[in-house]
């Protein structure tokens, strides 16, 4: 069967002749329309699954995809889709390869509409698309081919649907289970292989370019992500003999992954709901990622409440905001959407899952494009589905942080004091210049300090009974250059500073007002309360925060008097500022009373 492509190249020449004589040209000139059409915006993953939607409109149960490398392992040469679908009848092969034609064209119900995808696809990462298939119910094979070098130089003028020996050589494995890594599998019954060879576009290196195990590795993703819904279903996908696991961003679906790893640990869903838009259902929820996998502030989905890796779950900073759109069951979009969430993207939205299906009735109200790779809503329909996000987003927020706030709590109870201010203070002196105060004093006179600043902070009774207290004390003079501890005496000083070779060594006095009225309230509630189920978690972040400000204000001064040779200049300073802060403190205790 021979098929046209739009016209011969070779006659171009003479038909130009003839149109510029008459004053008429042809609508196309087919060799710079298919070199243009390679920039129609595929890329590798959004081409992939144009035929593997085509295998799942054939009814395909088995896909398998292979990318094979060139020698020198730095490009692509060839892409294959392999299927056990009902195949192609003979006398529509060479159409599937013609722009514009899809037995599906226009239609709403499966994955297929516009007629261009598969074609466009493989120009968009390949100069040659072969397609060879076996329909079902048939001993025959069949092979059509376009090959855009041969288009270019006037050799392929027409498609060509012919009957050939049986699948290529090299490829002929993927036909059947043993696709699947095995040696003994069953060949399939009837099917289709998709070929793209002459793979140009995907090479490895350059200023800009990504590793293929990179662009493997995000294929993968994006099979496991966007087919989420029909892997769930039981349709298998291999990526280079290896079976493709779901991936659910709601983390509803089973995951071979997560149950191997954890047992049925799924998400919580906080909110779903159904809206109609002109007689057709837009599903939408909104759930949170499993606590285990959300275990702190500042885990950053790399690890779970053990401190195990976890990044294989696909809970990063590439997924904070991002909203799953899918159409008929496939996901179409994955991405942000600018200004369609309450306060724009916040830190820790990664851990909610949104998801919002359509039918492909709606298309025009998400503006699906030709490439299947975007939606988003039509005004109209974007402040609806704006609007009822709020709420459960909000919500979503709120629980993330009131969790996080009761792991924070607990532990703290572990914690020594001031531990947040000390560790910032650690990072900061990294780069700052270093204390010339105390400077020349013996190891053994800073040894007796130590000692004396100890018996002083903890008493000479629990000095000798409490080892392990002392053992903390001392690591924490020794593993910084600021340290911060607890004091309590008589007299007005709010606290002192003992200098060591450039190192200070603050002990806060808990005797002063200040700290008695106002800080030691603030660090009970930050490390001492036990949360309320309600908003205590926004309370005692509050009161951690407050605590931590009160420290970095002490450590700053400590710092500036340290960086002086001779601090003793500033002891009247010090007195001073403690004696009119007790002032004032009482003061306001007796206006409360």
């Amino acid at each position: 069967m021979n098929e046209p492509l739009f016209q011969s190249p070779s006659a171009g020449v003479e038909k130009a002749k003839q149109a510029k004589a008459s004053g008429r040209t042809d609508l196309i000139r087919i060799g710079h329309a298919f070199e243009s059409w390679r920039d129609a915006g595929f890329d590798l993953t959004a081409a992939a699954g144009e035929p593997i939607d085509n295998s799942i409109e054939a009814g395909a149960t088995i896909v398998h995809v292979v990318t094979q490398r060139a020698k020198g392992n730095k490009a692509v040469e060839t892409i294959a889709f392999a299927d056990n679908g009902k195949g192609i009848a003979p006398d529509n092969l060479a159409h599937v390869l013609q722009m514009g034609y899809s037995t599906r064209y226009g239609e709403r119900r499966g994955l297929g509409r516009f007629g261009v995808g598969l074609k466009l696809a493989t120009l968009s990462v390949a100069r040659r698309l072969e397609v060879i298939t076996r329909p079902a119910g048939s001993d025959k094979y069949f092979s059509a081919y376009l090959d855009l070098d041969e288009v270019r130089e006037g050799t392929q003028t027409f498609i060509e649907a012919v009957e050939v020996d049986g699948w290529p050589d090299d490829l002929k494995h993927l036909m059947g289970d043993q696709g699947r890594g095995k040696s003994d599998g069953k060949p399939f019954g009837s099917g289709t292989l998709v070929v793209w060879r002459k793979v140009d576009r995907i090479v490895s290196g350059g200023p800009f370019g990504t590793a293929l195990d990179e662009r493997d590795a995000d294929l993968r993703k994006f099979i496991a992500r966007a087919y989420r819904k029909f892997l769930d279903k039981g349709l298998q996908i291999t990526l280079n003999d290896a079976l493709v696991t779901p991936h659910d961003p709601l983390f509803l679906m089973d995951n071979p992954r997560v149950i191997a790893r954890y047992g049925d640990v799924r998400g919580r869903i906080v909110d779903e709901d159904k809206l109609i838009v002109e007689g057709h259902p837009v599903r939408i929820i909104v759930t949170l990622v499993p606590e285990p996998f959300r275990p702190r502030e500042g885990a950053g989905g790399n690890v779970d409440a053990d401190e195990k890796d976890i990044k294989d779950l696909q809970i990063n900073q590439q997924n904070e905001g991002r909203i799953s759109f899918l159409r008929n069951g496939r996901e179409i979009y994955y991405d942000i959407i600018p200004r369609f969430l309450p306060e724009g993207v916040n830190r820790g939205d990664r851990y909610i899952g949104i998801e919002v299906s359509f039918p492909a009735e709606l298309d025009e109200f998400f503006q699906v494009r030709h490439v299947k790779r975007g939606a988003e809503p039509v005004d109209k329909l974007r402040k609806q589905l704006r609007d009822w996000l709020n709420r459960p987003v909000k919500n979503a927020r709120k629980e993330i942080r009131d969790y996080w706030g009761v792991v924070k709590n607990a532990q703290r109870q572990t914690s020594l004091p001031h531990s947040e201010a000390l560790a910032a203070s650690r990072i900061v002196e990294l780069t700052s210049p270093e204390g010339k105060a105390g400077a020349g004093k013996t190891p053994a006179e800073i040894e007796q300090e130590v000692t004396q600043i100890i018996e002083d902070v903890l008493g000479e009774e629990v000095v000798e009974a409490e080892p392990e207290r002392v053992q903390e004390l001392r690591r924490t003079i020794d593993e910084g250059r600021l340290s911060l501890l607890d004091g309590n005496w008589q007299g007005s000083d709010l606290f002192e500073i003992r200098h060591l070779n450039g190192k200070a060594v603050v002990v806060l006095n808990y005797r002063h007002p200040f700290m008695r009225t106002f800080y030691e309230p603030v660090a009970d509630i930050a490390n001492n309360l036990k949360p309320a189920p309600d908003d205590a978690g926004g309370v005692i972040d509050l009161a951690r925060r407050i605590e931590s400000a009160f420290d970095f204000l002490i450590l700053s001064y400590a710092k500036a008097e340290n960086l002086h040779p001779d601090p003793e200049i500033y002891s009247d300073l010090k007195t001073h500022w403690a004696m009119n802060l007790k002032n004032l403190v009482l003061q306001w205790q007796s206006g409360k009373d």
